[in-house]
């Protein structure tokens, strides 16, 4: 049986507006009498629900947040999208709390944010006695641009895909006690989708008047506490890193209102700076593209990040923009152990290879720790492992013998775990270079000496998400490729053997960086744009054979190289 809608259900206010006496009376009314009075009843109801829509959606219009999407498009779902040129998840944050909380106040609604447990969404708290307001403004406010609703608790997303402006959208919000706001974004390129994941979730907050003092009583647990005072206790501003792990925790980013008590530190909270690490070793094309995805999945899948340092043992390709949160620094090949002398180098950061990518948002908190230790990710195991001589050289360093090796990826370092290192196990190890091999390499010698002498020393504690590897040369690439690019499930990623000869023969190298375009198109402020240049006229083909094979392509133009600047002494030149 469908559920009654609490807002609007001729049913529902008859039996308000009508004392018992006389439905008992009224019950013994001919059958097409109470229908005629009911049907009355409902036409009067619907126009005045009508009426009020229709002012809430040009109060809506008329204090619009700004944020105008640059078009409309639709999802493979049928499902209506919006088109935002630089799109990163944290801008589609903003925008969608920014939205919310604009109609809320254009409506006079109370609300405050709650630190919820979920980190991927914000979530605003309103009353209880407010609800019939609340459906009617953000109703119309999915009708100014277009969004989604589900009942969160009770949980029940059969009106996923109808539009939030349709009223069988709202067919559950009688009985909900939490609900979802979701808006799709996409770029110009329709590559990349933002919002199935995020959204704004609404709590509502019901008055307990049985106490002395009356509170007010949340639907689920928060990470701070479920029962406030009713009276309006001081409103306090946060940055949005305060809600969600996700979020820039810059010092100028956007803020948002809470009550006191809420802006408390989350005990998984992160709140040193965290640098990224960016080695630059090779100067050939698919080389550049990598660096231009390294670069941009930290700009959209880590805003959090600080700064980020680039290590250059060949010159930097001229469109790497420097400037406050870019910087470079010129040094040898293999100088890994020696990061912790990085002139500028936080004492905390994760160190990107060439191939190391993040593929979805992540958080400070999974490769970090509160107490500023590291997580990093646990690999495979096998004969050949246990016989690498990294891990003879990691015993003899530490004593205790090794168990595991970990994954490859960004890597989580600190200046003291590599600073635990003895001298003369720094170097030497004699690492394969990952673009150049034929099969996928083990632990890198590298990253299993330094992470296992920080376990043992209680400065790292393996854990969090897998790595997924790939060789470009592997069967199938094309395949996984695109199931990889669909359901974009996978937190980092690491992509090996763009130039082996293997992967070159096989066509392996022109699917990752037709890949990497398409995974990650939106430019990051770690590049310069590329100047507009009107398109020549192309001439009309002349049949004949099929021509070659062109070069690989690449996530944008190569101009000409600039030398790195060199800082720093030691390994730093």
């Amino acid at each position: 049986m469908a559920e009654p809608d609490a807002l609007n259900s001729a049913a529902q206010v008859y039996a308000k507006l009508v004392p018992l006496p006389l439905r008992t009376v009224a019950a013994k009314m001919p059958p097409q009498v109470r229908r005629s009075v009911k049907r009355r009843l409902d036409r009067t109801l619907a126009s005045r629900e009508s009426r009020l829509h229709r002012r809430a959606v040009k109060r809506v219009r008329e204090n619009g947040s700004g944020n105008v999407p640059d078009g409309r498009a639709k999802a493979v779902d049928g499902r209506v999208g919006h088109v935002h040129r630089g799109l990163t998840t944290d801008f589609a944050r903003h925008t969608d709390l920014a939205l919310v909380t604009t109609a809320f106040d254009s409506a006079g609604i109370p609300w405050f944010a709650v630190p919820a447990l979920d980190d991927r969404r914000i979530s605003l708290a309103v009353p209880q006695d407010r609800k019939g307001d609340v459906r009617r403004v953000l109703r119309a406010l999915l009708e100014a641009q277009t969004g989604y609703v589900v009942s969160v608790s009770p949980s029940n997303e059969s009106t996923a895909a109808v539009p939030g402006s349709h009223v069988k959208a709202w067919k559950h919000f009688a009985k909900a006690r939490v609900i979802r706001l979701t808006w799709l974004r996409t770029d110009p390129t329709r590559s990349l989708w933002i919002g199935e994941q995020q959204g704004v979730e609404i709590e509502f907050w019901t008055h307990n008047t049985t106490l002395a003092t009356p509170r007010l009583v949340g639907p689920r647990p928060n990470r701070v506490q479920r029962v406030v005072p009713a009276e309006a206790e001081a409103v306090v501003s946060v940055t949005h890193d305060r809600l969600s792990g996700y979020a820039d925790i810059a010092a100028d980013a956007e803020r948002t209102l809470t009550r006191e008590g809420f802006e408390v530190q989350r005990i998984e909270e992160i709140t040193y700076p965290v640098d990224a690490v960016v080695l630059w070793e090779h100067s050939e094309p698919w080389a550049e593209a990598l660096l231009r995805a390294t670069l941009r999945s930290i700009h959209q899948y880590a805003p959090w990040i600080d700064v980020v340092h680039i290590v250059a043992s060949r010159p930097v390709p001229g469109w790497v923009r420097v400037s406050e949160r870019l910087r470079l620094a010129g040094a040898a090949a293999g100088t890994d152990p020696a990061l912790q002398e990085l002139p500028g180098a936080a004492g905390r950061f994760l160190l990107f290879r060439p191939g190391a990518l993040l593929a979805r948002p992540v958080r400070a908190f999974d490769y970090f720790t509160p107490l500023g230790g590291t997580r990093p990710r646990r690999g495979g195991w096998s004969a050949e492992e246990a016989a690498a001589p990294w891990a003879a050289q990691a015993y003899a360093n530490t004593g205790r013998a090794v168990v595991h090796g970990y994954a490859h990826g960004p890597q989580p370092y600190t200046v003291e775990a590599l600073g635990g290192i003895r001298p003369d196990h720094a170097g030497g190890h004699g690492a394969p270079d990952g673009q150049y091999v034929s099969e996928l390499p083990g632990t890198h010698p590298v990253d299993g000496l330094v992470h296992h002498a920080a376990h043992v020393a209680a400065l790292a504690d393996p854990s969090g998400e897998a790595t997924l590897t790939v060789h470009a040369a592997m069967p199938r690439i094309t395949r996984l490729l695109e199931r990889l690019l669909v359901r974009r499930d996978t937190q980092q990623l690491h992509l090996m053997g763009l130039g082996s000869t293997e992967a070159g023969t096989a066509g392996g190298t022109r699917t990752v960086l037709g890949f990497l375009r398409r995974y990650y198109p939106v430019p990051s402020p770690f590049e310069r744009p590329v100047p507009a240049v009107a398109p020549e006229p192309e001439p009309e083909p002349e049949p004949g054979p099929a021509p070659e094979p062109g070069p690989a392509p690449e996530l944008g133009p190569a101009p000409e190289p600039e030398q790195g600047r060199a800082t720093g002494g030691g390994p730093w030149r």
